[in-house]
């Protein structure tokens, strides 16, 4: 038994509606960015967005550096308890146990941050305390079904300490919301205890005096909450439900078939002999990247695309100022995304006109060719893919899945551009690998996992 079954098949742990509300979100993200941004009078516009998903890959990407240093990573020697706890809920699953660390952070109980693994699932050092020990297999068993979902991918960009964020909650909180109700079913199953389950909700929300929170009188708020349309509304400007929605969906779960379901299945993969951990999928990786695993040229150009259009983005928030002086006195500005749009299809009609030499091209072609490449360098140098590969689960590695260095990927790149500009036959861009990861001894593969 497998994460992944936990979320296929007529047996679905996933909150229903989590994919198709997903979806919705992201189609409709513009507008709802816009509309959100007209409320607060503040212009959040495409390039503003393209930028930040930008910058909180690295961030995220460089996130366990400081988590390790500043930061007590559990063991079975360092607070051996929650580390078991962790370990425990991660064979239940059939999980490969992410990293555990404790930290000070008065905003989350427990969160999970992460592209890819390994994951790190942190506990507040603030909550710790006051956590029973299946209180906090609730807590933990939630965020292993986060990962395991696919969840802590997406949320990790929004905020990596796992800190509510109003614009998130407005442009994404339809998704998020739902994603809660699924990764609470998990939780429960890790637990087996709705009274266990309540009880970690509480001592989230109320820390310190949550022992005396009288769970009977609390559900009975949702009544209340139910009764006047206006306070349902409040739920919409939060990443997370009402707390008495999440009990109360809890309950109904708890008393379901499909927790009955996946309850027996679950003891019955504990009555057999217990299997080692599952390991991380690079210790499985094999000694080279095959040519098989090496993404096709579908797959690079269209990775290549979508980084295009992120750059165009973030390159047309700035202007650029005309030396020339209108009639009115005033310089006249042009937007660089006016020039972006003119320079793509400039190089589309190059690229299909047989690869021009770089000494017919224009210089505003050069230029933004150029920004593609150094903006690819630099994500792929820190993070090892850009944001148009992370989108299509592609990575940049070495021939052995080892991680590229910020050298290795400068280099990838200068060879990858001047090979586009200066008439490489076609053909080597169709080979797998493609040529200039043959020069340079990189590797583009499906799939995020490095040694």
């Amino acid at each position: 038994m497998g994460p992944a079954s936990f979320f296929t098949g007529p047996d679905s742990l996933r909150w229903r509606g989590e994919n198709r509300a997903l979806f919705l979100t992201l189609l409709f993200a513009p507008t709802t960015a816009g509309l959100v941004g007209f409320a607060l009078r503040e212009q959040i516009t495409a390039q503003q967005f393209a930028f930040l998903i930008v910058a909180a890959m690295i961030y995220v990407s460089i996130a366990r550096g400081r988590l390790l240093g500043t930061s007590v990573r559990l063991h079975e020697r360092q607070l051996p308890t929650p580390y078991a706890i962790a370990t425990r809920c991660a064979r239940t699953l059939g999980m490969a146990v992410p990293h555990v660390f404790v930290r000070e952070d008065p905003y989350s109980c427990v969160t999970s941050v992460g592209l890819e693994e390994p994951y790190a699932i942190v506990v507040s050092s603030t909550w710790l305390p006051h956590l029973d020990d299946d209180e906090l297999t609730f807590l933990i068993g939630r965020e292993l079904g986060h990962i395991a979902a696919g969840h802590t991918r997406i949320t990790s960009l929004f905020s990596a300490s796992g800190r509510e964020n109003p614009f998130v909650s407005a442009v994404f909180g339809a998704w998020m919301r739902r994603t809660e109700y699924t990764a609470d079913r998990i939780g429960l199953l890790c637990c087996g205890s709705i009274d266990a389950a309540a009880r970690a909700i509480f001592t989230c929300a109320f820390r310190q005096v949550s022992k005396n929170v009288d769970y009977t009188a609390f559900r009975d708020q949702r009544q209340e909450v139910q009764s006047d349309p206006t306070f349902k509304l409040g739920e919409l400007l939060g990443q997370e439900p009402y707390a008495t929605n999440r009990l109360r969906e809890l309950e109904v779960f708890a008393i379901s078939p499909l927790f009955a379901t996946w309850r027996a299945r679950l003891d019955e993969a504990a009555a057999k002999p217990q299997p080692a951990l599952p390991q991380p999928a690079a210790a499985a990786l094999p000694r080279e990247v095959d040519k098989k695993a090496c993404a096709n040229v579908w797959l690079r150009a269209t990775a290549f695309l979508l980084d295009w259009v992120v750059v165009s983005a973030i390159v047309s928030s700035g202007k650029v100022v005309q030396t020339s002086i209108t009639t009115s006195g005033k310089p006249a500005v042009v937007h660089a995304s006016d020039i972006a749009a003119s320079t793509l299809q400039q190089f589309v009609d190059q690229w299909t006109a047989a690869h021009l030499p770089l000494i017919e091209m224009g210089l505003p072609d050069v230029v933004a060719l150029l920004l593609v490449f150094v903006y690819s360098a630099i994500l792929v140098g820190i993070v090892g893919r850009t944001f148009g590969m992370m989108v299509l689960g592609l990575r940049v590695v070495r021939p052995d899945y080892g991680r590229v260095s910020v050298g290795r990927a400068i280099w990838q790149y200068f060879v990858a551009f001047w090979s586009l500009a200066l008439v490489l036959p076609l053909a080597g861009f169709f080979w797998r690998p493609s040529v200039q990861d043959r020069i340079t001894g990189t590797r583009i593969v499906r799939g995020v996992m490095i040694r």
